[in-house]
C-alpha cells in the first residue's frame, strides 16, 4: 500500500492545520479517504430491495428461537419463521445474544463539529482524515464535508459503558472540554466556536476485533458483532461473509480465524 512516513515538522508542512509533538511520527496514505454512512445505507438498501428484498422499519425485536433447521423471530408488529438468520443489532447484541453478555459492551461516544478559526486549512485536499494515537490518548477525524465544522472524537471518550436503551444521549461541558484540549493541543488553528455535538455507540469486544461467526449453539443463526467503532467501512465485505455464512454454512473466501465467536467464551470481563 502506497505510504510516506513524515515526522511532525514534515507533516506540519504538508498539512499546516497539524501541531504535533516532536516525538510523533505520521503515515500518510494518499487514498484514504472516508465514507458517507447515510448514502452508503441508502445504497446498499436500494440494491437490496432491487433483488427482491423486504425492508420493515420502526420494529423492535422481542425474542428470537431456532431449532430443527429452522428459525422464529417476534418483533412488537409480527412473527417470522424462516430457514436462517443474521443477527447484526449493533450496541444491542449482547441483549439479541445472551452469549455475548459481558463480552460484547456498549459504550457512549461523543463527536464534537467546531468552526475553525482557519477554514482553509480543514478544507478536503488541505486535511487529511486521520486516527492519532499520543501515549493511551487515540483521537480521530475529518476535515470538512456538509456542515463548515471541523469533526473529531476521541476513541472510548469517558470509557462509559451503558444501556443501549437507556444511554445519556445529551451532550455536556465536559465531553466538550476533553475534545477541545485535544484541539488546543494538535490543532489550534480549529479552535473556534462549537457547531454541533452528537452522541453514538461503540459495542466493543475485549481485543477490539469483530465477531463474525455462526452461534455456538445454533448453526442456524450467524452474528455480526462487536465492531468496536472501526466497522463500518468494512460493511459490504462483512454483508458479502454473513451471506456466505447463512447461505453456505462456511465462509471459504475469507479467513475467520480472527473473528470467531470462540475466543470470547473465556472472557467475561469487556471493558
Amino acid at each position: 500500500m502506497k505510504h510516506e512516513v513524515l515526522t511532525a515538522t514534515q507533516l506540519r508542512k504538508r498539512f499546516p492545520a497539524f501541531r504535533l509533538p516532536k516525538g510523533m511520527v505520521a503515515v500518510y496514505q494518499p487514498d484514504g479517504g472516508f465514507v458517507l454512512s447515510e448514502r452508503s445505507i441508502v445504497a446498499h438498501v436500494s440494491a437490496a430491495l432491487n433483488l427482491g428484498a423486504e425492508v420493515h422499519a420502526h420494529e423492535r425485536v422481542l425474542s428470537w428461537d431456532a431449532g430443527k433447521g429452522r428459525v422464529r423471530v417476534r418483533t412488537d408488529r409480527d412473527s417470522y419463521e424462516a430457514r436462517r438468520l443474521v443477527i447484526a443489532a449493533g450496541p444491542w447484541a449482547a441483549k439479541a445474544v445472551r452469549e455475548l453478555q459481558g463480552r460484547v459492551t456498549p459504550e457512549r461516544q461523543v463527536l464534537l463539529w467546531v468552526q475553525p478559526k482557519r477554514p482553509e486549512l480543514f478544507r478536503i485536499g488541505a486535511f487529511p482524515v486521520f486516527y492519532m494515537q499520543d501515549g493511551s490518548d487515540k483521537y480521530y477525524g475529518f476535515p470538512i464535508y456538509g456542515i463548515p465544522g471541523f469533526k473529531i472524537g476521541r476513541y472510548h471518550h469517558l470509557n462509559e459503558t451503558v444501556d443501549p436503551d437507556g444511554m445519556d444521549r445529551r451532550c455536556h461541558p465536559r465531553d466538550e472540554r476533553i475534545l477541545r484540549s485535544a484541539i488546543r493541543r494538535y490543532f489550534p488553528e480549529a479552535d473556534g466556536p462549537v457547531i454541533a455535538m452528537k452522541t453514538c455507540l461503540f459495542s466493543n469486544t475485549q481485543d477490539e476485533h469483530f465477531v463474525l461467526d455462526l452461534h455456538p449453539g445454533h448453526p442456524e443463526v450467524s452474528i455480526a458483532a462487536g465492531f468496536s467503532g472501526h466497522g463500518f467501512k468494512f460493511c459490504s465485505v462483512v454483508g458479502e461473509i454473513m451471506a456466505d455464512l447463512a447461505l453456505e454454512g462456511g465462509c471459504k473466501r475469507f479467513d475467520l480465524g480472527l473473528f470467531r465467536f470462540q475466543r470470547l467464551l473465556g472472557a467475561r470481563d469487556v471493558r
